[in-house]
C-alpha cells in the first residue's frame, strides 16, 4: 500500500466515524422527541444516560484527527477535510447535548400539556432531522452544493420557531397555559431550533472543505 493509499483509507474511516457519532445523535433526538411527545418520563431518563456515547466518540474522531495531521501529514485538500472533521464534531457532540436537554425537559412536563404545540414541534424535528442527515451525506460526498441546502432550510426552521412563540403567548394570555410549563416547552422548541444551527455550522465546515472559505472567509 502506497502512503497516498494509506492516506486515503484513514480518511475514509475517519468519515464513518462521524457517520456514525451523527448517527447516534440523531437517534437520541429522535428519542428526546418520542419522550417529549409521550410524556415519557423513563425514555427521557435514557436519552440523558445515553448522550456520553456522544461524547466519547467525540473524543475518539478528534484524537485519531490528530494523528492523521500528525503521522500522515496530509496537505491541500485532505487536510481542509481531517480540519473541518475537527471543527464540525464539536456542533454534532451538542446536537447529542441537546437531545438530552430535551429529554431533561420532559421531565418536568406534565402530560397533555405539550400535545396543543406538537404539531410545529415534531415539524420542526422532522426538519432539523433532515438538515443534520443532509450535512453527513455533504461531508462523505465532500458537496457543497448539499451544504447550501442546509443553509438554506435553516429559514423554514426559524419561522417555525416563531409561530410557535406566538401559539404558546396567546395560550398564556388566555390563561390556557401555566408559565412555568410555556417555559419549559419553548425551551424544547429552542433546542431543536439550535439543532438546525449547528447542522448550518456543520455545513459551512463542508464549504471550507471545499474552497477553504469559512463564512465567506478564506482560511486556507
Amino acid at each position: 500500500m502506497t502512503l497516498r493509499q494509506h492516506l486515503e483509507e484513514m480518511i475514509e474511516g475517519l468519515k464513518k466515524d462521524v457517520a456514525h457519532m451523527a448517527d447516534l445523535a440523531l437517534s437520541n433526538l429522535r428519542e428526546g422527541l418520542e419522550a417529549f411527545k409521550n410524556s415519557d418520563h423513563d425514555l427521557a431518563r435514557i436519552v440523558i444516560k445515553k448522550d456520553d456515547e456522544v461524547d466519547q466518540l467525540e473524543e475518539e474522531i478528534a484524537k485519531q484527527a490528530l494523528k492523521i495531521i500528525w503521522r500522515e501529514q496530509p496537505v491541500a485538500s485532505d487536510l481542509r477535510l481531517v480540519t473541518g472533521i475537527l471543527k464540525l464534531i464539536t456542533d454534532l457532540e451538542r446536537i447529542g447535548d441537546h437531545a438530552s436537554d430535551i429529554a431533561e425537559m420532559t421531565l418536568h412536563l406534565e402530560g397533555g400539556i405539550n400535545k396543543r404545540v406538537l404539531p410545529i414541534t415534531t415539524h420542526m424535528a422532522q426538519i432539523v432531522e433532515e438538515m443534520v442527515l443532509l450535512s453527513i451525506k455533504g461531508l462523505v460526498q465532500v458537496d457543497q452544493e448539499i451544504a447550501k441546502v442546509v443553509i438554506a432550510k435553516d429559514d423554514e426552521v426559524d419561522d417555525l420557531f416563531q409561530q410557535l412563540i406566538l401559539k404558546m403567548t396567546t395560550e398564556l394570555k388566555n390563561d390556557k397555559i401555566d408559565a412555568n410549563e410555556l417555559i419549559y416547552v419553548l425551551m424544547v422548541a429552542k433546542y431543536f431550533e439550535r439543532v438546525g444551527d449547528h447542522a448550518v455550522n456543520i455545513a459551512q465546515w463542508i464549504i471550507f472543505i471545499v474552497k477553504g472559505t469559512h463564512k465567506n472567509t478564506l482560511l486556507f
